[in-house]
C-alpha cells in the first residue's frame, strides 16, 4: 500500500497507524472515509482526500464503493487522475469504471494514458462505442494500429512508445534526442538503433551511450546480438524468451524485421500470471470463471463438465457392478473400494499438473514426450511398491487376511502405473494434436485411475475369491 508523501487530509499520526494495518484494512477505512465525509456533505474534501492516494490505491478505494458513489466521483475527478488509475486496473476493471463516458469524454482520458492502456480498455467496449471513441481522439493512429493484434500475442502486448536512433546517428546527437524526451527519459534504459527502413539492427544502454566516445557513431558501440519476436508470437512464447535471457525488454519487429513495438517485463509478469491461473482453472475446468462475475457464467463453464464427470462416474459404476457377486461374498471389498480409487486419483492429478504447467514454461519440448512418460511410469512404480506395501500390511492386520493384503497391494502398484501414465499422457496428446492440454484433463485422468482401479483390484479379487472367502 504505497500512499502519496503530501496527502492533503490525513495527518501525520494517522500515517503511522496506517503502516501497522494491513492493505486490505487501509482500503476498508479509505472506503468509509470517503462514505463519512460524502455522508456529511463534504463533497470537496471527498475529492481531495481521494486524488491524494496512490493511483492503485485510488482504484482499490473506488472499487469498494457503491456503483452510484464510485460514478458520481469520478465525475468529478481531472482526467489525469483518471488515467493514472487505469494504468494500474485491470482492463476488466477500466471499462466498468470509465466505459460507460461518452465517447468524446472517454477519448480526452485515453489521450491522457499509454497506448496499450488505451487498448485494453477498448477491447472491452462495444465496437460502435470503440469506434467513436477512436474517431474522438486526438492521437488514435498508434492505438488503432494495436487493435489488429490479437491480445494474447505480442502485437497486442507490445507498447508503441520506444526510444529509437538511426544507426548512423552520432553519439552526441543521440544524447541529445534523449534529452528532448525531458522527464519521460527518467523510464528508458535501452536504445534501439534501425537502419534507413526502420529495421532493427541493435540496441544499446542509456549507460553504454552515455559512456562512449564522443566521435563515435550509434552503430560503432551498439549490440547487435539481440533477441526478438514477430507481432504474431504467442504471449506465453513471447514471456518465454523474456525468461530465457533475462530480458527487461523485448522488442517486436514486422515481417519484414521493421521496429513496431516494444514489451516490457512488468506486462508480461502479468501474462505469467494469467497462463498459470488459466492452465488451473482448466485442469480444474472452471476456465475463464471468476469468482465475482455473473452466477450464469459459472452455471455455464462448470455444469457442462460435471455432467461429463457424472457421465464417467456411471461408467466407474458399471463396472463395480459386473463384480457385485465377488463383492457380495467379500464385503471387506467395498471398504477398500475408495482407497484405491482415491490414491489413483491424486497421483494423476499431480502428474497432470507437473506437466500442463512445464509445458506452458517451455520446459518440455516436444522430442522429450516418451522420456518424460517413462520418468511418471517410474515415478508411478516406485508410489504403487511404497503405498501398496502400507496398505496391503494394513489390510492384512485389519481383517486377518494375508491374500486380501497381497489383492490391495497389487491393485494399488497397478492403479499408479496407470496414473502415472495418463497423467502424462493425457495432456500430452492434446498438445501432439495442438490443442490446450490443459482443458479438462483432471477429469479425465480421474475417469481412467477410478475405472482401471476399480478393474484391477475387483479383478485379482475375483480371481482369488477362493482364498478372500
Amino acid at each position: 500500500m504505497y500512499l502519496m508523501e503530501q496527502s492533503p487530509i490525513t495527518p501525520p499520526e494517522t500515517r503511522a497507524e496506517d503502516q501497522n494495518r494491513s492493505p486490505e484494512e487501509l482500503i476498508q477505512g479509505l472506503v468509509q472515509e470517503l462514505q463519512r465525509l460524502l455522508e456529511s456533505g463534504q463533497r470537496p474534501e471527498a475529492i481531495e482526500r481521494l486524488s491524494g492516494l496512490h493511483p492503485v490505491d485510488q482504484g482499490e478505494v473506488l472499487d469498494g464503493l457503491s456503483r452510484y458513489i464510485q460514478q458520481s466521483l469520478i465525475a468529478d475527478l481531472d482526467h489525469l487522475v483518471l488515467a493514472d488509475i487505469l494504468e494500474y486496473l485491470e482492463p476488466e476493471e477500466s471499462a466498468e469504471l470509465v466505459g460507460g463516458r461518452k465517447p468524446a469524454d472517454l477519448a480526452q482520458v485515453l489521450d491522457l494514458t499509454d497506448a496499450d492502456v488505451a487498448v485494453d480498455l477498448l477491447r472491452h467496449i462495444s465496437e460502435d462505442k470503440r469506434q467513436e471513441t477512436l474517431e474522438a481522439m486526438i492521437d488514435s493512429a498508434g492505438v488503432s494500429e494495436l487493435l489488429q493484434y490479437q491480445n494474447d500475442t505480442a502485437g497486442g502486448l507490445m507498447t508503441p512508445d520506444y526510444t529509437v536512433v538511426l544507426e548512423t546517428t552520432t553519439v552526441p546527437s543521440a544524447l541529445d534526442q534523449l534529452r528532448l524526451l525531458g522527464s519521460d527519459a527518467e523510464d528508458i534504459n535501452s536504445v534501439w538503433a534501425v537502419d534507413t527502413e526502420h529495421r532493427l539492427v541493435g540496441s544499446l544502454s542509456v549507460t553504454r551511450l552515455a559512456f562512449a566516445r564522443v566521435n563515435m557513431v550509434v552503430c560503432d558501440t551498439m549490440d547487435r546480438k539481440m533477441n526478438s519476436v514477430v507481432a504474431v508470437t504467442d504471449q506465453e512464447e513471447c514471456a518465454g524468451v523474456m525468461r530465457r535471457y533475462n530480458l527487461s525488454l523485448l522488442p517486436v519487429v514486422d515481417g519484414e524485421g521493421r521496429l513496431a513495438g516494444v514489451i516490457l517485463a512488468e506486462d508480461l509478469m502479468d501474462v505469467v500470471a494469467e497462463e498459470a491461473t488459466e492452465d488451473m482453472f482448466r485442469i480444474a475446468s472452471v476456465g475463464g470463471e471468476r469468482i465475482a462475475g455473473p452466477l450464469t457464467n459459472s452455471l455455464r463453464r462448470r455444469l457442462r463438465w460435471l455432467y461429463i464427470n457424472l457421465t464417467t462416474a456411471f461408467l466407474a459404476a458399471v463396472m463395480v457392478r459386473l463384480f457385485e457377486d465377488t463383492i457380495t461374498k467379500v464385503v471387506a471389498l467395498a471398504v477398500f473400494l475408495p482407497v484405491v480409487a482415491s490414491q489413483g486419483g491424486i497421483g494423476g492429478t499431480q502428474a497432470v499438473t507437473l506437466v500442463v504447467r512445464s509445458m506452458a514454461l517451455g520446459e518440455i519440448p516436444r522430442r522429450l514426450g516418451l522420456r518424460l512418460l517413462a520418468r511418471e511410469l517410474a515415478l508411478g512404480l516406485i508410489h504403487g511398491v511404497a503405498l501398496g506395501i502400507v496398505i496391503g500390511f494394513v489390510a492384512y492386520l485389519w481383517k486377518g487376511n494375508f491374500t486380501l493384503g497381497l489383492v490391495l497391494g497389487f491393485a494399488m502398484l497397478g492403479n499408479m502405473l496407470v496414473a502415472g501414465m495418463f497423467g502424462a499422457g493425457v495432456p500430452l496428446l492434446p498438445r501432439h494434436l495442438k490443442m490446450d492440454p490443459a482443458v479438462s484433463s483432471a477429469v479425465f485422468v480421474t475417469t481412467f485411475t477410478d475405472v482401471i482401479g476399480f478393474v484391477l483390484f475387483l479383478g485379482l479379487a475375483a480371481a482369488f475369491i477362493d482364498h478372500l472367502v
